[in-house]
């Protein structure tokens, strides 16, 4: 209804607004479009009122919208007006359609709301009427059932009365039937009768407070203890003083299970233990304590006596007793604890027990454990939960005790004496080992010496003897013992086995090989060392596994792995000592000229060259190789460098001849760790390892350091001073007094190189703080660059054309510096973009510096530049570290251009003051471009030579 309504209401609304849009205007069709005809015709017919006309029909309203040609200007715009009648009549009822949808969904949800309450209600009204109903109907099941239950409770009232009277009636007969089968002895129809009677008093247990029933009960009990003492007095004549069966065996059977039957499981003891104390007697009367029969040697016949009266028992003595009391393992047992108290005594009282006696005497007590725990099928549960071991009987499954350590728990108070006869074995092992010559002990079958493995195989004997004997506090002992040992084999066997190779020796080769096999022995043991620490700990007892230790022993070993690869480092270099002495006798002062590698060299490079191929092939372990590696390079650098100083004066040739062979030397050093080394899948040798490479390059690094400073000329002291300080910067004095001998300075001239020395010192300090505060005058000037109208903002890529032109051709001028001032500025700024060990070679503070280091300081001047021969008199630089444009890699023709902008005496942006200046350029940004773009770029060039400088600095350092 509310749809059909809609549409009317939207007509009449769009029939008012068109009536309204006809009469405003005079020159606007029906449609919208500007003509020259009146809307008067129009308006009588609407469009909208035909729109809504039931009666509608398009030619008819197409005919009345345009009537003629000219209105056919306006049918875009009448097309466009149709479209937004249509959308808009669209959304109408859009909003119509979910108006109604909503108010239907409400009006349908009160009414199931509504009818679920309804619901809800007469549901509650069922269940209360089911439980009215509920109620009448167990009323009415408990006035029909009430006589019912009184019936019930009085039949079960009369039953029990009955049973008990019953029950009653049948103990007094078997009470007086038991008195009369006391009185004939006859046991089995008494344990049986007895049974009886226990079942029929168990009825009776709430009657103690009856006189009559108490009265039985004691009558009963009294008979069952006569019982019990005549049963036990029957089996006491059975056996006679030896314990020998004299009576009827049936009698005495039924007479235990009698005893049994009466008083249960305390007077099945006192038979067995009866029975027990009669057989021990005689093992008591033939094994005395003072007697030889009874010491540790002849332990054995104890258990033979035993067996044979285990045996007599199964023959005759077993009908007596019934299976289930278990006497043969009750007299066993307590044989057991007989023995061990005998034992101990005996063990206590003796002095001197021999290890032979003890150790046999456990062997054969472990033997006779295991078998008693085999005779009487006792065995260790199988179970996964607990670690705790737990015995029962294989048969039932009932629990047990078991045999084991039931006599031997009396040997281990005495293990010391099985420990120290060990101990004393392997010490004489070792001793004899120690006398053994090397050649001896060497197995060629083997890569490790044969006394290790003998040695290591009794250790393992021992510990299987110890864990079959005690897992307690003695196996901890002998792991101590181990542990003793190793370290004993480590020190006097193979330490002392060490060869001395001599520089006369012929077998050189040999002993390094036999070094290499004690190596091999010492990672060896190692090695076996944890496996042997994990299998005691697998053996002993959870309370001592903590206290198993074989620290001391691996420590021990891996000293004389060290001590033997130092003995290869000392044997290799002894085989270069004639090489070194050849060194020696050179007149290096007076060589003329560098020719060819020297002749030591080619000894020094056979030597490592065979030795090293002999140690790789006799050591099995890659990693000692190694080890042997670093240290014989360390070890050489200094006898190399020791070798030298020994030469006495050194002239500059013959430095740069030993700098030659040191090269020679420096790469058989590297090609060492490769000699005879096998190739990969590939066909490619190993890689070089990077610390070796570095151990090399330091050691060697420093006779080269040596030898370059020995180059430079001594006089002006100066340049060799500076030479040093860029070697060695941080070098104590010692070395350079080593270089002034070497070089041959005069010790009357030798106090002046040290003032020089000193005086560059404390200018390197200097130096270094202005260079620190440089840096941090130029980390606020790029901080204030990132600022608006800063100096990056302007900044160009060309310098020269952002710059005024005289600026510009005095940076490209290579003049000289032509004042004191200017040389002052230019040293000061070269200072400023060194490092701190190199600012003495580059610039000096206002003190006069000498003609060499107050040149031009150009590109080309000396000590950066590369010219066949620096001021002062100094010869072509063999160290490659005045390389300039053409010589210098990190100074070549890009960076020579900065070094001009920096120090040219024009540039008055680089004055010690141009830190101000460029600080205050960006403030004259806005007012100045050009300034602006050369202040940063005088910055950055700034930036560029002190990165170039400290490359160089590294560089110098490096080579």
């Amino acid at each position: 209804m509310s749809m059909a309504a809609a549409p009317p209401t939207r007509s009449s609304a769009s029939r008012s607004s068109a009536s309204r849009g006809s009469s405003s205007t005079t020159t606007s069709t029906p449609s919208g479009v500007k003509g020259t005809r009146t809307a008067g015709p129009v308006s009588s017919s609407s469009p909208t009122v035909q729109l809504d006309s039931a009666e509608f029909s398009t030619g008819s309203y197409v005919d009345r919208l345009f009537p003629d040609d000219a209105s056919l200007e306006g049918v875009d715009v009448a097309a466009e007006n149709l479209r937004r009648r249509l959308q808009a009549v669209t959304q109408d009822i859009r909003q119509l359609l979910r108006a109604q949808s909503n108010d239907n969904n409400k009006q349908q949800q009160a009414q199931d709301l509504e009818a679920t309450k309804t619901a809800i209600g007469e549901l509650y009204t069922r269940i209360s009427e089911m439980k009215a109903k509920a109620r009448t109907s167990e009323r009415m099941v408990l006035d029909i059932t009430q006589d019912i239950k009184s019936l019930d409770s009085a039949k079960r009232n009369l039953t029990h009365t009955t049973t008990t009277m019953k029950r009653l009636q049948m103990l007094i007969g078997a009470v007086g039937q038991l008195r009369h089968l006391k009185e004939q002895s006859k046991y089995y129809e008494a344990s049986q009768l007895m049974q009886a009677i226990g079942g029929l008093r168990e009825g009776f247990a709430g009657f103690g407070r009856v006189r009559q029933i108490a009265a039985l009960n004691d009558s009963a009990d009294a008979l069952q203890r006569g019982l019990a003492g005549q049963a036990f007095q029957e089996v006491e004549r059975g056996f006679d003083s030896q314990g020998m069966l004299i009576g009827d065996a049936r009698v005495m059977r039924d007479a235990c299970l009698c005893a049994e039957a009466s008083l249960g499981v305390e007077q099945r003891d006192k038979f067995v233990a009866f029975y027990c104390d009669l057989q021990l007697r005689a093992y008591l009367a033939i094994f005395q304590l003072n007697d030889d029969v009874s010491q540790l040697e002849n332990i054995s016949r104890r258990y033979a006596w035993l067996r044979r009266i285990l045996r007599n028992y199964s023959d005759d003595h077993a009908a007596v007793f019934p299976e289930h009391w278990r006497v043969g393992e009750a007299l066993s047992r307590r044989f057991s604890e007989t023995t061990r108290d005998q034992l101990g005594e005996i063990m206590a009282t003796r002095g001197n027990i021999s290890v032979e006696h003890l150790m046999s005497a456990l062997s054969d007590t472990l033997a006779f454990e295991a078998q008693c725990n085999k005779k009487f099928a006792i065995v260790v549960k199988p179970t996964d939960e607990s670690s705790q071991t737990v015995y029962v009987y294989e048969d039932g499954g009932e629990e047990a005790v078991t045999f084991t350590g039931a006599i031997s728990c009396a040997f281990e108070p005495y293990m010391s004496i099985f420990i120290r006869g060990e101990h004393a074995k392997f010490d004489e092992m070792i001793r004899k080992f120690q006398r053994e010559p090397l050649s001896i002990d060497n197995d060629p079958s083997l890569s490790v010496l044969a006394s290790s493995t003998d040695l290591l195989y009794q250790f393992r004997e021992s510990l299987r003897q110890c864990a079959s004997l005690s897992t307690g506090q003695p196996m901890v002992d002998l792991s101590q013992v181990f542990s003793q040992c190793l370290c004993s084999y480590a020190r006097d066997v193979l330490v002392h086995k060490l060869p001395r190779i001599t520089s006369s020796s012929t077998t050189a080769l040999d002993d390094l090989k036999n070094i290499s096999l004690i190596v091999n022995t010492a990672d060896y043991c190692a090695s076996v060392v944890g496996q042997l620490e994990q299998k005691v700990v697998e053996k002993v007892g959870g309370e001592y596994k903590d206290k198993v230790s074989f620290t001391a022993c691996r420590e021990a070993l891996l000293t004389s792995i060290n001590t033997s690869i130092r003995a290869l480092v000392a044997g290799v270099e002894t085989m270069c000592e004639p090489a070194f002495a050849a060194l020696t006798q050179v007149p290096w002062q007076s060589l003329q000229m560098v020719g060819d590698q020297s002749g030591y060299v080619l000894l020094i490079s056979s030597a490592m060259e065979a030795s090293t191929e002999t140690i790789r092939k006799s050591m099995s372990g890659s990693r000692y190789f190694r080890s042997y590696c670093d240290k014989f390079a360390a070890r050489f650098s200094e006898r190399y460098m020791a070798a030298i100083n020994t030469c006495g004066q050194i002239s500059e040739v013959g430095a740069e001849q030993l700098l030659l062979d040191a090269q020679a030397l420096k790469s058989t050093l590297l090609d060492m760790p490769l000699m005879g080394a096998d190739r990969d899948e590939t066909g490619k040798k190993p890689q070089l390892p990077s610390a070796y490479t570095k151990i090399v390059t330091q050691g060697v690094g420093q006779i080269e350091a040596l030898l370059k400073a020995i180059l430079a000329p001594s006089d002006p002291p100066d340049a060799l001073v500076d030479r040093f300080l860029l070697l060695f910067p941080k070098t104590p004095s010692e070395t350079f007094q080593q270089i002034l001998n070497i070089k041959g300075v005069k010790p009357a001239d030798q106090p002046t190189y040290f003032r020089v020395l000193q005086r560059m010192l404390k200018q390197t300090a200097a130096s270094s703080e202005r260079s620190s505060a440089s840096r941090s005058t130029q980390l606020e000037a790029s901080k204030d660059a990132t600022q608006p109208n800063s100096v990056s903002n302007y900044s160009t890529p060309d310098l020269k054309g952002a710059m005024p032109s005289h600026v510009a051709q005095g940076i490209s001028s290579s003049a000289p510096l032509a004042s004191k001032k200017s040389k002052s500025r230019a040293g000061e700024h070269v200072r400023l973009g060194s490092t701190p060990g190199s600012a003495s070679v580059f610039g000096s503070d206002n003190q006069s510096a000498p003609a060499h280091r107050s040149a031009r300081m150009s590109p080309t001047a000396t000590g950066v530049s590369g010219g066949a021969n620096g001021a002062g008199g100094m010869s072509p630089d063999p160290l490659g570290i005045t390389g300039g444009g053409n010589g210098n890699p990190l100074l070549g023709a890009a960076s020579a251009h900065a070094v001009q902008v920096a120090f040219s005496p024009n540039s008055e942006s680089m004055s010690p003051g141009s830190d101000d200046a460029i600080g205050r350029s960006s403030t004259d940004a806005a007012s100045s471009p050009v300034l602006a773009s050369l202040a940063a770029n005088a910055t950055a060039t700034r930036t560029k030579i002190n990165e170039n400088l400290r490359k160089f600095m590294s560089n110098m350092r490096r080579n």
